[in-house]
């Protein structure tokens, strides 16, 4: 795609679960343009090596940077596990989701024990841990890569799907945690097959803390990209409102 994004702020996720962020980000700055990047050719991230993550992440900003976007913001949880070694490769802002979320967790939990329902590769890398265990707050994880998929096949309201979380999920009434981090932007399409498992704990999304250079757009545009089939992508989005994807290879 030959074309420029400047002063877009990128938005890049593994596949549609990160416009649940970018519609955070809407809402929050109306008069932002954004250009979102569904990586559905690779999805799911959370069962690939770190060292595959972290290439596909560099490939991705990259991108942004060379169309000249403003900042990018990494929707992505698993991807976020990456983002101090891509601050340190990259010329341009760059927000995760890890710590904001950790930060609000912060401020919710009263017992101070939350359970974590994240990728395999972001419960393995162990960040929401270490973060949450500085503010002395204990943390029960539970690996859910298996949901992704029934998000991005839009399968979500399927018998699989259902059997899928009750076993991931099945002993996470008896953990004694007053907040649960749904830290895979795909799994706030899923709560309401999580929510009878959280046992009356608060239900926390993941957030960006991303503060704008220059907001002032009179016309604020989103262009929506997907590198994996544009006709799934429209369709999987549906929820999300008007979306318009369009295929690029990177």
């Amino acid at each position: 795609m030959n074309r420029y994004f400047t002063g877009y702020i990128g938005v890049i996720d593994s596949g549609v679960g990160g416009l649940t962020i970018l519609k955070q980000l809407q809402h929050d700055y109306p008069t932002c343009n954004f250009v979102y990047i569904a990586d559905s050719a690779y999805c799911p991230y959370g069962t690939k090596s770190p060292q595959q993550i972290l290439n596909r992440v560099q490939q991705l900003v990259r991108f942004l940077q060379d169309a000249r976007a403003q900042a990018v913001v990494i929707a992505c949880n698993t991807a976020s596990c990456f983002a101090d070694n891509i601050r340190q490769q990259f010329n341009l802002p760059i927000y995760d989701v890890i710590v904001p979320t950790c930060k609000r967790v912060a401020d919710i939990t009263v017992n101070k024990c939350v359970a974590l329902l994240a990728t395999n590769a972001t419960v393995n890398s162990g960040v929401y841990q270490r973060i949450l265990n500085a503010n002395g707050i204990a943390t029960v994880a539970f690996p859910c890569s298996s949901f992704v998929p029934f998000v991005e096949a839009n399968a979500v309201d399927s018998l699989e799907c259902s059997r899928e979380v009750d076993a991931a999920l099945y002993t996470l009434p008896n953990c004694n945690v007053d907040t649960v981090i749904l830290g895979c932007t795909h799994f706030p399409l899923l709560s309401k097959k999580i929510a009878p498992y959280a046992n009356g704990a608060m239900i926390v999304e993941c957030c960006s803390d991303f503060q704008p250079l220059s907001d002032n757009s009179i016309v604020p545009d989103t262009v929506f990209l997907t590198t994996g089939a544009q006709k799934q992508a429209n369709s999987v989005a549906k929820w999300f409102g008007q979306v318009d994807f369009v295929h690029v290879d990177i």
